[in-house]
C-alpha cells in the first residue's frame, strides 16, 4: 500500500506542473496580445496623430504683439513712438532635470568682465517661475541692451531653456513738456485682467494709465495676432510653424492732436526751474487746445524702463512734495483773482446794472468800509474815481466791490454759467475738475456743517475773484469766450485718427459742443474787450509784459490769495482783439502775487511764439501789417 501511494504522488505533482505552465503561458500569452494589439493600435492606426501630437511638445503658439498707434502734434512732430525692447528669460519645462541653470548663468560676463546677473535675483526669479508655471515664459532682464543680447547669445547652447524675446516699447521724444497731455503705459491692473483680457490684452501687457495714452487706448492699442513656432530642446525658436492657423496683428491707429509741441516747449520752459503752474492756450474760434502745459513734469520715458529703475523712480515721483503728477491746468484750482473782473463787468453792462462811462459815488482811497469790514483795494494809496473802462485797466478793487454790491451774486453767476466756469470743460483727458464758482446757494451748501451762512459783504470778494476757484483750463475758455463774442466751444485735443495705410478713421476741424453766447449783448461784450485791451495796451496798465509787437493784445491780470502759501499770479489774455485767434491762461502759484510781473511774460512768449511761428499766426500778422502800411 505505501509503494502505490509513493507512485501516485509524483504523477499528481507533473499534471499539476503542467496545468499551471499552461495557464502561465496562456496568461502572459494573452497580455502579450494585449500589449501587441495596444501598439498596433497606437503606431498603425493611430500613428500619424499621435505623431503630430508628438510633435506639437515642440510647436509653442507665440503672440504677435501689436505695435501701438503713434501720437503726433498738429504739425506732424511725434510725441509717442515705438523702439524696439529685448528681453532674455527662461521656460523652467525646457531645462533638464538637475541641471544646474543659475550656475551657468552667473558664468556669463559682459565685455567687461562684469556678470549679467545678480545672483540672488537670479535665484528668486527662477525659483518664482518654477512654482508659478514650468510652461510660460518668465522674464529674467528687461530691455536689455543688443550687447547683452549677442553675449547670451554665444552662451545658448550652455543655456536650456533661456530664450531672448523681442518686444517693443514707448518711447516719448518731446520729454516732459507733453507729459501731461500724452501721459504714460504702464502694468494692467490685477483687478483688470480678467475684464481686459476679453478685450484681447494679455496680464502682462501695458496700457495707457494717463493722458491721450488712457483717453484714446482704443485707438491707440491695435490687435495682437499669434502664430505657431517651432522650438529646439534649448528653447531656441527654429521656425514658424506650417499647416498651424496664424493671425497678423493689426496695429494701432496713428493719433494727430491739437497741441503746438514747440509752443509747449516755449511754454513750459517760460516758467522758472522752482514754478509750479500751468498754462493753456485755445483757438476761441473752434476749441482747439493749441497748448496745455503744466509744472512740473516728468519725464514719461521713465515709465519705458527696466522695471527695477522704474520702481525707485515711481517712488521719487509719488514721493516729491512739488507733485508732479498733478496736470495743474485741468485739475488744479485756484481762485481766478482779479481775472474774473471782466466776468463781474460783463455781468455788470450786460444786465444793464452800470454804465461803463458811470462813476460809483464812492472813489477808491485804497479802502471800502462795509458794516464792520473794511476791504481793501491793492493799491493803498488809492485809484480815486474812475470809470469802467480804467477800473479794468489799473483792476481797482474798490470800484469792483461796488459792482459786485450793485449786481449781486446770482446775475454774476448767470455770466459764469453762460462762460462755462465752475463745471467740467468736457475736455478729452480721463481726469478733471469741477471748480466752485461760489454765491448764496453754493455757500451755503458747501459750509453747511459748519452752520456758515452767506452774507452781503461775500458778494465783495465775489466780485474780485477771491470766492471761487476755477481750472487754468476755465479760464482760458472764459477769456476765449469773451473775445470770440458769439460762441463758446468745448476745448478738445484729438484732431484726427490714421490708419496705418494712411486712411482718415476720424477728423475734426472744429469742436462737437457749441454753446451760444447770443443773449448777451454785443455791445457788452465789446465794453469789456476795451477794457482788457487797454490792460495790455496803454500806459498804467498791468498787461505790458504780454505785448505783441504790431498785434492788439486784450488782457487781465490777477493776484489770488492762498491762506496756504505765497499768493498765486494768474494772467488771461486773447489776440487780436477785434477777431481772437487765441486766448491763453496762465497760473503760477505761490510767488507771492504779481500776475503782471511773473505770469504775464509767459503769455507774451506764447502770443509771441503763435503769431511769429505757427501758419495762422504769421498769416494774421501779415494782415495787420498791411492793414498797417495802407494806413500810412
Amino acid at each position: 500500500m505505501a509503494g502505490i501511494t509513493n507512485n501516485a504522488l509524483p504523477e499528481k505533482s507533473t499534471q499539476e506542473r503542467i496545468r499551471m505552465s499552461i495557464i502561465l503561458i496562456i496568461g502572459v500569452g494573452f497580455l502579450f496580445s494585449i500589449l501587441i494589439i495596444r501598439l498596433f493600435f497606437i503606431q498603425i492606426l493611430q500613428g500619424e496623430e499621435n505623431f503630430a501630437q508628438a510633435s506639437d511638445n515642440q510647436v509653442v503658439q507665440e503672440t504677435i504683439k501689436a505695435s501701438r498707434g503713434i501720437i503726433y502734434d498738429r504739425n506732424g512732430i511725434i510725441l509717442a513712438q515705438n523702439r524696439p525692447s529685448y528681453s532674455v528669460g527662461i521656460i523652467p519645462i525646457l531645462v533638464p532635470k538637475k541641471y544646474n541653470i543659475v550656475e551657468n548663468l552667473l558664468k556669463i560676463k559682459d565685455r567687461n568682465g562684469a556678470a549679467l546677473f545678480d545672483s540672488v535675483e537670479l535665484v528668486l526669479t527662477i525659483s518664482k517661475a518654477k512654482r508659478r508655471s514650468t510652461s510660460q515664459l518668465a522674464i529674467l532682464q528687461e530691455d536689455i541692451s543688443f550687447d547683452f543680447v549677442s553675449v547670451v547669445s554665444e552662451h545658448s547652447s550652455q543655456l536650456p531653456g533661456i530664450v531672448i524675446e523681442t518686444s517693443m516699447r514707448r518711447d516719448y521724444p518731446v520729454g516732459r513738456s507733453c507729459f501731461h497731455v500724452v501721459g504714460y503705459l504702464g502694468g494692467i491692473d490685477p483687478s483688470q485682467v480678467d475684464t481686459l483680457q476679453f478685450m484681447g490684452y494679455e496680464k502682462n501687457d501695458f496700457i495707457g494709465k494717463a493722458g491721450i495714452e488712457k483717453q484714446y487706448e482704443n485707438f491707440l492699442h491695435g490687435q495682437d495676432g499669434s502664430h505657431y513656432i517651432e522650438r529646439n530642446a534649448f528653447g531656441r525658436r527654429l521656425r514658424v510653424a506650417e499647416n498651424y492657423p496664424s493671425k497678423e496683428p493689426i496695429q494701432g491707429e496713428d493719433v494727430y492732436l491739437t497741441i503746438d509741441a514747440n509752443m509747449q516747449k516755449i511754454a513750459y520752459e517760460s516758467f522758472e526751474d522752482t514754478m509750479k503752474g500751468a498754462a493753456v492756450a485755445i483757438d476761441p474760434r473752434t476749441g482747439e487746445v493749441l497748448c496745455i502745459v503744466s509744472v512740473p513734469s516728468v519725464d514719461p520715458n521713465i515709465f519705458s524702463l527696466d522695471s527695477k529703475f522704474r520702481e525707485k523712480q515711481w517712488k521719487k515721483i509719488v514721493n516729491d512734495p512739488m507733485k508732479p503728477l498733478n496736470n495743474r491746468a485741468v485739475v488744479g484750482t485756484y481762485p481766478p483773482g482779479s481775472t474774473f473782473k471782466p466776468v463781474s463787468a460783463l455781468a455788470a453792462v450786460d444786465s444793464s446794472r452800470l454804465d461803463p462811462n458811470a462813476r460809483f459815488p464812492k472813489s477808491c482811497t485804497g479802502a471800502f468800509k462795509i458794516g464792520n469790514r473794511v476791504a481793501k483795494c491793492w493799491n493803498h494809496n488809492g485809484h480815486g474815481s474812475l470809470n469802467l473802462y480804467d477800473a479794468i485797466k489799473v483792476s481797482c478793487n474798490v470800484f469792483f466791490y461796488q459792482v459786485g454790491l450793485k449786481v449781486g451774486d446770482k446775475v454774476i453767476n448767470h455770466y459764469v454759467d453762460i462762460l462755462g466756469m465752475g463745471k467740467k470743460t468736457g475736455i478729452d483727458l480721463p481726469a478733471e475738475s469741477n471748480g466752485y464758482k461760489s454765491g448764496e446757494a453754493a455757500y451755503n451748501e458747501r459750509f453747511r456743517n459748519r452752520n456758515w451762512r452767506w452774507s452781503d459783504g461775500l458778494v465783495l470778494d465775489l466780485a474780485i475773484g477771491q470766492q471761487q476757484i476755477f481750472t487754468p483750463l476755465q479760464l482760458a475758455v472764459m477769456v476765449g469766450a469773451i473775445g470770440n463774442g458769439k460762441e463758446r466751444y468745448k476745448p478738445y485735443l484729438l484732431k484726427e485718427v490714421v490708419y496705418a495705410n494712411s486712411e482718415i478713421v476720424f477728423q475734426r476741424e472744429i469742436s462737437e459742443e457749441v454753446y451760444s453766447l447770443a443773449s448777451i449783448k454785443p455791445k457788452s461784450i465789446e465794453i469789456v474787450k476795451k477794457g482788457m485791451n487797454n490792460v495790455v495796451e496803454e500806459g498804467g496798465g498791468t498787461g505790458r509784459r504780454a505785448r505783441v509787437e504790431g498785434i492788439p493784445v486784450g488782457g487781465k491780470s490777477g493776484t489770488a490769495q492762498n491762506p496756504l502759501g505765497g499768493d498765486h499770479a494768474l494772467f488771461v489774455a486773447i489776440a487780436p482783439m477785434d477777431n481772437p485767434a487765441i486766448a491763453v491762461a496762465v497760473v503760477v502759484e505761490n510767488v507771492g502775487g504779481g500776475g503782471s510781473r511773473y505770469a504775464a511774460p509767459i503769455v507774451g512768449n506764447i502770443l509771441n511764439y503763435y503769431f511769429d511761428n505757427t501758419e495762422e499766426g504769421q498769416r494774421i500778422a501779415e494782415e495787420y501789417r498791411k492793414q498797417k502800411r495802407r494806413i500810412n
